[in-house]
Formats: structure tokens, C-alpha cells, sequence
């Protein structure tokens, strides 16, 4: 009797080990399917982001409008505005331009960028931040350095860029 016990009782421990077994094979192979399906998905979405066309051509033409815009000396004063259609849609400019005549200054006015930098926003494909310091000097004054955060968007009509929807973001000057 006790004998037959003792099998009853290895009986059990093997039905249960055999359970165990099959169980934890059934819940690998879960496991699998889902770390599979998981990457898949990550290489999609991968794709999805090398797959923004132009980047580095959307770059270079930001970097050349800016600075063309805001590089300039009392002589130039003017040219970068007739350039700045080139780059800019007609409110983009007027905006970037602010208050002042189209005569060149009278005065010695300097103003150049060092430290620009551009970042596609989160918000779209389309959507930039140019960030870059701005050096404004008038006369023999000091000086005014500002950091400014452009957000705007970059729309493409005929394969051809403009910047629109400029917000213009200065952080607290300082004079040097």
C-alpha cells in the first residue's frame, strides 16, 4: 500500500512537472511573438523617421536665410531684404524686419550671429527652431548680444522652400 502510494504520490509530481513544462513553453512562446512584434514596430518606426525627406537640404537652406537675414552692416542693410524673398514669405519678412524704413542707416550698425543651431520640433515635420546668438553693435557702443529662439514652419511649394509663421523667442540681453 505504501508502495502504491509512493507511485501515486512520483505520478502526481511528474503530471505536475509535465504541466509546468508545457506551461512555461506556452508562455515562452508568447514571450517571443511579443519581443517580435515589438521590433518590428521599432524598425517601422525607425523608418518612418529616416524617412523625412530632405533634412539635411531643409538645414542648410535655414542656416543661409538666417544668416542671411541677420548678418549685415549699414551698407548691406538693404540687400538682405531684397534677398530675404528668396527665403521668406512676404509676412516672415516684414515680421523679421520690424519697425524701420528701407533706407539704408545712416549710422554704423553691425549685426552677426555666432552659435546657430537648427532643431526639427516635435510638432511636425515641417516645424523648426533656429536658435542663435545675435550681436548688435551701434556706432562704437558696446555691443548687444541676445540668444534668440526662432520657431516657425518651413513649407515647400514647386520644390522650393520658404520660412512662414516666424516666432521670434529673445532670451535677456546682455552687453559685453
Amino acid at each position: 500500500m505504501n508502495k502504491n502510494i509512493g507511485l501515486i504520490g512520483l505520478s502526481i509530481l511528474l503530471l505536475l512537472s509535465v504541466v509546468s513544462v508545457v506551461g512555461l513553453y506556452s508562455e515562452n512562446t508568447e514571450l517571443k511573438e511579443e519581443v517580435s512584434a515589438l521590433t518590428t514596430q521599432q524598425d517601422y518606426e525607425s523608418e518612418e523617421v529616416q524617412e523625412v525627406p530632405n533634412v539635411e537640404e531643409k538645414v542648410q537652406f535655414i542656416q543661409t536665410a538666417f544668416k542671411n537675414m541677420l548678418n549685415y552692416t549699414n551698407e548691406t542693410y538693404n540687400k538682405r531684404l531684397e534677398e530675404a524673398e528668396n527665403y521668406f514669405t512676404v509676412e516672415s519678412t516684414e515680421l523679421l524686419q520690424g519697425v524701420g524704413t528701407d533706407e539704408d542707416p545712416s549710422i554704423a550698425i553691425q549685426s552677426s550671429t555666432s552659435n546657430e543651431q537648427v532643431y526639427q520640433s516635435l510638432q511636425g515635420d515641417d516645424q523648426f527652431i533656429y536658435v542663435s546668438e545675435v550681436s548688435y553693435q551701434v556706432e562704437e557702443n558696446d555691443p548687444v548680444v541676445i540668444d534668440y529662439f526662432y520657431q516657425f514652419t518651413l513649407i515647400e511649394r514647386n520644390n522650393e522652400y520658404r520660412i512662414d509663421n516666424v516666432e521670434i523667442i529673445p532670451k535677456q540681453p546682455t552687453v559685453y
